[in-house]
């Protein structure tokens, strides 16, 4: 018996034991709810009433969650080590549970006490799982995974399941499971809903064919040019929304140069042609087209020149070649591309709510219902979720039937030959159109930059520097620079997150195995099917109210931002370790180095490149994102785009577009920095392999 307690004694305690620790000195020192001005906004009274031990029958189940688990030797006495652990994983899930449910049934909210709290039961789940040797008890993989979930579960899951409960309530909160139906029943709505889907259609389409023309012109036709042509396909993904809007507006509205052109020499009556589907399918096509190159200009590159050589030996001619050889290879890219395009077109309300006119979508529906005049919470829930059903169905057809579809190319066997030359009339053909792109497009951009130095754009042009005097000539604390101050720094902190959240799940999927793990990876791809709007309303109606308060504050903005482009980390990391040897792992892992050192010293300074290119992404995206998070600022948390929005709004258009134009040259000085590190980094892998 000695013996036993001295080798206790020297083990230590149990690491649990300080863990537990931290949970009671979090709900000793810290505010167990939640406060509406924050903990430096807080009066003395307010503060103090915020503690748990101030409610003593909610204290007795705060305190219970850590407390039991010190009575955890006694409640699995006698029992299996294997039960004892079960038990630590169990009751600390159990906890956490607890937790969530009294502060919702107090409807007071969870306050920072919780996040040592949350923390502690994680970290007992993780060295419970260990102990059971789950994943090779690896602390860091189990402590990720948990981690992983729980992230998934509060936002991604909860605000999801957040959106349906409106629709099925009346405006006093009561039970009513028909009360959408009478949204439903409405004629404009109906009318809204095919728009929607007839315009989301007609944008996959003009989108898929022109990227298609684009990537064939960088991939087989240009020598020398194919940067122009990347360059002109690339360049709306930099332009924050509204501007490229604004921008079809300043050529075809109705004071538009183009319009007046049309007008003298053609005799157009109706100066109003643009407002409506013409005009949003335009604007859509101009914004999206570069989505859908990105994917078709990688799927050209991996089909590999020796299968169009084998159809020319076969006396195939070169239009023979391209319609049977060369398109049925890039169905599956043309489908995600349709797909993928369908779901931006939906949820794009900035386009819609420039150009629209009369012509209503769900996405500016969506926004009415909970910016206009009359609140109406169950109509935008009903509305969002047959947004959100419908892209959800789009998202299955393209991961669950286009996804198992086999067109692979390369194999492991060495295969020769060239880029065999496409049909004349397809080349001449492609080449025009990339011509009218590119002659398009400096019209767009322009004017939108001409405008942005115009008094009044269709009644004065004389060039001027109020418009960016309004926006940067008022100081630091009025103007545009507080929005442009706090973009930046939202988007500094939520790319890297972004990057490394991306890499963890990347990393869980491509390089552990377990079950469930198909359930975490399609759940975090649900970002990109959830619309942008939906997800708006989904974070109001999940964090404006107990358990979780987030609403008002920038952790909410930050936390939107992360959630929807982490699956762009979670791509670029699947494609990073894609091109690892699993090999390294091993041999890392065979030196006793453990997951979390072969993460940083093996495979973090392969994968720079890719992390880069996330980090870039998720701060371009970040920094011109506006469907989710314009339900999200409030006048404390001011972003760029929703000051545009309120420019344009306001009728202030020479000042939306100034604003635009200057985002629009940091976000490509951005992007060159970035191309010039990615490209050092090259030079010296380069160099690197030619002195060796």
């Amino acid at each position: 018996m000695s013996e036993a307690i001295t080798l206790r004694a020297a083990q230590g305690r149990d690491p649990i034991f300080y863990w537990l620790l931290l949970a009671l000195a979090g709900f000793a020192l810290l505010p167990s709810y939640s406060l509406d001005y924050g903990l430096l906004g807080a009066s003395r009274e307010e503060l103090l009433a915020a503690y748990g031990w101030s409610h003593s029958g909610v204290a007795l189940v705060w305190f219970a969650a850590p407390l039991l688990l010190f009575l955890r030797p006694a409640l699995a006495a006698g029992r299996e080590r294997r039960t004892r652990h079960l038990f630590d994983a169990g009751y600390a899930l159990a906890c956490a549970g607890l937790v969530f449910i009294t502060a919702t049934l107090t409807d007071t909210g969870m306050g920072f006490a919780t996040l040592p709290l949350l923390l502690a039961l994680g970290a007992v789940i993780t060295l419970a799982l260990s102990r059971l040797e789950w994943l090779g008890g690896d602390r860091f993989v189990l402590g990720s995974l948990v981690a992983v979930i729980a992230l998934i579960t509060l936002f991604i899951i909860y605000p999801s399941i957040a959106i349906f409960i409106p629709m099925f309530t009346d405006d006093a909160g009561a039970f009513a499971p028909l009360g959408f139906m009478q949204v439903l029943g409405q004629a404009h709505i109906l009318q809204v809903i095919w728009n929607s889907f007839l315009l989301s259609a007609a944008v996959g389409i003009g989108c898929t064919f022109f990227g298609m023309v684009l990537a064939i012109y960088t991939t087989r036709i240009a020598r020398r040019s194919a940067l122009i042509g990347r360059v002109f396909s690339i360049l709306p993904i930099v332009t924050p929304p509204f501007v490229v809007g604004l921008g079809v507006t300043l050529m075809m509205g109705r004071s538009g140069y183009i319009t007046e052109f049309m007008v003298t020499w053609f005799g157009l009556t109706n100066t109003n042609w643009l407002y409506g589907f013409t005009g949003i399918w335009l604007a859509q096509v101009l914004a999206f087209t570069p989505m859908s190159f990105m994917i078709l200009d990688g799927a050209i590159k991996t089909i590999h020149p020796s299968l169009e050589e084998a159809s020319y030996t076969l006396r195939a001619n070169r239009f023979q070649t391209f319609t049977q050889v060369f398109l049925p290879l890039l169905k599956p890219a043309l489908a995600n591309s349709f797909l993928i395009v369908i779901v931006q077109s939906l949820a794009d309300f900035s386009n819609p709510l420039v150009l629209g006119g009369n012509f209503d979508v769900l996405a500016t529906q969506i926004y009415f219902y909970i910016t206009g005049a009359q609140l109406d919470y169950q109509a935008a829930s009903t509305l969002g979720v047959i947004l959100l059903l419908f892209s959800l169905l789009v998202f299955c057809v393209q991961y669950m039937w286009i996804g198992k579809r086999s067109y692979v190319t390369i194999s492991g066997k060495s295969n020769h030959g060239d880029v065999q030359p496409l049909p004349t009339l397809l080349v001449w053909g492609v080449s025009l159109m990339l011509y009218v792109w590119i002659a398009f497009n400096l019209l767009l951009y322009g004017s939108i930059f001409y405008g942005s130095f115009t008094v009044n754009w269709g009644v004065d042009y004389t060039l001027t520097l109020d418009n960016f005097s309004k926006l940067f000539g008022q100081g630091f604390s009025d103007g545009a620079w507080p929005s442009l101050l706090d973009t930046l720094l939202y988007a500094g902190i939520a790319a890297p997150i972004t990057a490394i959240f991306g890499l963890l799940i990347a990393y869980i999927v491509v390089r552990q195995q377990f079950s469930g793990k198909k359930v975490i990876e399609f759940s975090t791809m649900l970002c990109f099917a959830v619309p942008g709007t939906v997800a708006g309303v989904s974070y109001i109606l999940a964090f404006n109210s107990a358990p979780v308060y987030l609403t008002g504050t920038a952790a909410i903005v930050i936390i939107s931002m992360v959630m929807r482009n982490v699956p762009v980390g979670i791509r670029a990391g699947i494609a990073g370790l894609g091109q690892l040897d699993k090999s390294l792992d091993e041999a890392s892992l065979s030196l006793r180095a453990g997951s979390l050192r072969t993460v940083l010293y093996i495979l973090l300074p392969l994968l720079r490149p890719a992390i880069l290119s996330a980090l870039v992404y998720s701060f371009v995206r970040a920094m011109t994102t506006v469907s989710a998070i314009i339900f999200l600022v409030t006048p404390d948390t001011r972003v760029a785009t929703s000051y545009i929005l309120n420019r344009v709004e306001d009728g202030e258009y020479g000042v939306a577009i100034a604003y635009g134009s200057i985002l629009i040259v940091v976000m490509l000085a951005i992007i060159f920095l970035f191309d010039a590190l990615v490209g050092e980094a090259r030079v010296a892998r380069s160099k690197a392999r030619n002195a060796a």
